[in-house]
């Protein structure tokens, strides 16, 4: 069986993506870049004001960098250094000043974490079952993510998005 489906295809060479575990996706043109652009932005602000609600000094990492749980075991020490380390500051208490790196992954394995609502209500005992919300106020499940730590400080997130997701907006704003 020699099929060929013309759906999968490779990514460029100049590209340069620094793991074979993150897909590349694109889309028809520019204005559907631009939308899908900004919705991630707006889903990041509103991931970070729920961690962060008084600020966080935060910058993507370009997704070409990404990197997965499988490219951990191959990865050399200085793409650590060179992507997330770099410009990591201590304050005059020689404690690690919080500037967080984050970027978006489809690999569910890269978030375990997931964000719940806790009813005004909760005061952390006596608990039941349905205490803690997992879906927004839309029904949506909330945003899972991962880190990559220093002393217990994260100084990466990993924000997952799904495909469809992605395509969901694609679909609302082309019609």
């Amino acid at each position: 069986m020699n099929y060929k489906l013309n759906i999968i295809g490779t990514h460029l060479a100049n590209s340069a993506l620094e793991s074979i575990y993150v897909p590349f996706v694109s889309f028809a043109n520019e204005e559907q870049k631009k939308l899908i652009e900004n919705y991630i932005f707006l889903q990041i602000d509103k991931f970070f004001e729920k961690l962060y609600p008084t600020g966080v000094i935060r910058s993507q990492l370009s997704y070409s960098k990404l990197i997965t749980e499988e490219d951990f075991k191959k990865v050399k020490i200085a793409y650590f250094y060179d992507n997330l380390f770099h410009d990591l500051e201590r304050d005059s208490d020689g404690r690690l000043k919080l500037k967080i790196k984050w970027s978006i992954t489809f690999d569910d394995k890269c978030t375990p974490i997931q964000l719940v609502n806790i009813p005004p209500s909760y005061r952390g005992y006596k608990h039941k079952v349905n205490d803690f919300y997992d879906k927004d106020t839309q029904g949506r499940p909330h945003r899972k993510y991962g880190t990559i730590e220093i002393n217990g400080k994260p100084v990466f997130y990993y924000i997952y998005f799904t495909l469809q997701e992605i395509l969901d907006v694609a679909k609302q704003k082309s019609i």
